[in-house]
């Protein structure tokens, strides 16, 4: 059985992992926020999901009706 690996850091998942749909992170060089796309089968670590994930859904979820 292949391994799982997080679809945004690249660290291997433990358990089934988390759906990484919303991730937003700020690209460094540009300041400006970034939207990942994920692909249906794509899982993401605790981490990422912590970091992208519910913080980018978050801010979506203010940014409804402005």
């Amino acid at each position: 059985m292949r391994a799982k690996v997080c679809c945004i850091c690249g660290c291997n998942l433990e358990g089934f992992g988390n759906n990484p749909e919303g991730a937003m992170w700020r690209d460094p060089e540009t300041n400006e926020l970034v939207e990942f796309d994920p692909q249906p089968e794509d899982r993401c670590c605790d981490e990422c999901n912590s970091r992208y994930v519910i913080p980018g859904r978050l801010y979506k979820l203010s940014r409804r009706g402005k």
